[in-house]
């Protein structure tokens, strides 16, 4: 609906929302539930939910069309391993992590299996596990987390790409929640002359970085 693609240009995702909710009720009642229209329109329709603050209905949404991939195409299909880390996600931004990390260590092991622990969708799914796992304050998972993501990344992108800093970053991070300082400074420390190089001083991650190593360099 152009009414629909209007609004989401516009940042008005309750409107939006509204307008597919429209034509989801109209899918569902000519087309059916379970036709590829329909799938498509109920997903936008939750994602509008989402991006409008309106959880508790896009949670729901996720849920009974995630259930519908399920049956119609099993785990593995794209439709439903988009739907679900959509819906995990979700449940990161509603504070429901341990929901959250559920999901997403049910995508890594099958995103594993399909694609292989090097495929983009996989280190995705790695990464939503670990920031799953941080804000339960579960450092040394995330850790182990991050720690195998930057293991892929050094050997497909290159020690000096910018996915490749932030998990070291990320790694530092970890570290100082977890008192190892020493190693956590040099973590910093790579992410900061890395960033410093490729993206230049100004950068605000390069910033983001300097401040992570200043704070640790002036910790015993």
């Amino acid at each position: 609906d152009s009414r629909a693609l209007t609004f989401f240009a516009e940042l008005k995702y309750i409107e939006a929302a509204e307008v597919h909710r429209k034509l989801l009720k109209l899918q569902k009642r000519v087309l059916g539930p379970e036709h590829p229209e329909t799938l498509e329109n109920w997903d936008a329709l939750a994602d509008r939910l989402a991006l409008g603050d309106q959880f508790v209905e896009a949670e729901a949404e996720y849920r009974a069309l995630l259930k519908i991939h399920q049956r119609l195409h099993g785990p593995e299909h794209p439709g439903t391993l988009s739907t679900q880390f959509s819906l995990a996600d979700l449940l990161r931004d509603q504070g429901k992590h341990a929901e959250s990390e559920a999901e997403f260590r049910v995508m890594l092991k099958i995103q594993e299996r399909v694609h292989g622990p090097e495929h983009r969708d996989t280190l995705g799914a790695r990464l939503g596990l670990a920031n799953a796992l941080y804000a339960q304050g579960k450092y040394l998972e995330t850790e182990a987390e991050h720690r195998a993501s930057l293991k892929i990344l050094e050997r497909e992108d290159g020690p000096e790409k910018p996915g490749t800093l932030s998990m070291c970053y990320k790694i530092a991070d970890c570290l100082s929640k977890e008192g190892k300082l020493e190693e956590a400074r040099e973590f910093a420390q790579r992410a900061m002359e890395g960033r410093r190089k490729i993206l230049g001083a100004n950068d605000p991650d390069t910033k983001y970085a300097e401040k992570l190593y200043q704070e640790l360099s002036s910790k015993k």
